[in-house]
């Protein structure tokens, strides 16, 4: 009896221990998303997922690819070097049936951007369309979103206060973008220059790919001849729609939609609905260099008939990092161009009832900024614009801003 009972016991103890190394078995096994090296023992052991700098999970199958800087990066498009596509990877290509070069997470390009300057550039536009790096994980990018007179083109959440000193605007009513038709529905008295005070706030709410935004200005104006006034000016609402998202280029779909909410009267609004449809774009030149732009068309609804009009607006901006003192921390240096080119409608002359035609005047000006950038999250800054025509919004437009994202 004392027999059996051994033989039981030993037999329980038997079945614990093999139920005990199922469990191990089991939870040693990989899984989706896990790597795996083999010990000399013959077991699997779980291997560490990197993690690029930026703090984003890297896909398991991208683990293999490593750059100079950031895990998925390139050094841009004037600095591909060779190839356009995951950089240096411990596996051989793989033909994956898309661009020039294939594209596959973990691999290198089967084929590379060759040959002269302008053909490897357009080879790398090309896969950053077709093919991008499948080890790019979509970011904030503080360089990329740097400009003072361009939309961040990156949509996102974040608050910015800015303000505006404008120094000596020639007629404010031009196709009543600034001010209302003088004389109607905007000031009595023909105005030859206005220095204004504008302070602003703006908030975005947004998604990796989509964004809706909100603007409220304040206004102090100091003009020549009307009486000065303040309060608040006309309120802009919009939304930002991605297009395209690659380590290369970024381009969104901007709408705004601007709603006459200041007194006209009083120069504090344009009396009137107007659209701004534009397309944002970055860039990316060099590690640390990018291209800003935005292009659109201002669209004026229900203006004064003969003044109101609309306008081409084309803006770029140069953004290049000077310093990095810490490793989320970047000085920024911007040098900007604003453009802005009215198709019809007219201003007003030295005498109320006179108007000047404004078909192909051009207003254009240029100018440098700096912005401190700290941990991606605030920013603050100061940009200027000088006009470089005879004709001209501002002739000095001083610009502050402070940004800080949720």
């Amino acid at each position: 009896m004392m027999r059996a009972n051994q033989l039981i016991g030993k037999a329980a103890r038997s079945t614990q221990s093999a139920i005990v190394l199922a469990v191990v078995v089991l939870i040693a096994k990989p899984t989706a998303g896990w790597s795996q090296t083999v010990t000399a023992g013959g077991i699997p052991a779980v291997s560490e997922v990197r993690t690029p700098l930026g703090g984003e999970i890297l896909p398991i199958s991208c683990q293999n690819c490593s750059t100079p800087s950031t895990v998925g990066s390139s050094p841009g498009i004037l600095g591909w070097g060779k190839h356009n596509g995951p950089l240096a990877c411990d596996i051989g290509c793989i033909d994956a049936g898309c661009g020039e070069a294939g594209c596959a997470a973990g691999h290198p390009a089967c084929e590379t951007c060759s040959g002269q300057h302008w053909g490897r550039l357009f080879c790398a536009l090309h896969d950053a369309l077709c093919c991008p790096d499948p080890c790019y994980e979509p970011r904030w990018i503080p360089a990329a979103n740097a400009a003072f007179f361009i939309p961040s083109v990156r949509p996102t959440t974040y608050t910015r206060f800015r303000w505006d000193y404008g120094n000596n605007l020639t007629q404010p009513d031009r196709n009543e973008y600034f001010w209302a038709a003088i004389g109607l529905r905007g000031p009595a008295n023909a105005e030859t220059r206005v220095n204004y005070h504008e302070l602003s706030m703006y908030a975005e709410v947004g998604t990796e790919k989509f964004s809706f935004f909100i603007n409220t200005p304040y206004r102090n104006l100091n003009p020549t001849v009307n009486t000065s006034a303040s309060g608040f000016g006309d309120l802009t609402l919009g939304t930002k729609s991605v297009l395209i998202d690659s380590e290369l280029v970024l381009t969104t779909f901007q709408f705004a939609t601007t709603i006459p909410t200041g007194l006209s009267g009083r120069g504090l609004g344009a009396g009137h609905v107007s659209l701004e449809p534009s397309l944002l774009y970055a860039v990316k030149l060099y590690t640390d260099t990018y291209w800003q732009g935005q292009i659109g068309y201002w669209i004026p609804i229900g203006g004064t008939a003969g003044v109101a009009g609309g306008a081409w607006f084309y803006n770029n901006s140069l953004n290049h990092v000077l310093w990095r003192p810490l490793k989320d921390t970047a000085l920024i240096g911007t040098f900007e161009t604003t453009g802005i080119t009215w198709n019809s409608g007219g201003a007003t002359g030295a005498a109320v009832g006179t108007i000047l035609n404004s078909r192909g005047v051009t207003y254009f000006g240029v100018g440098p900024g700096i912005r401190l950038s700290v941990c991606d999250r605030v920013d603050f800054g100061f940009g200027v614009q000088f006009a470089i025509t005879n004709d001209h919004l501002a002739n000095q437009l001083y610009r502050t801003e402070l940004r800080w994202r949720f």
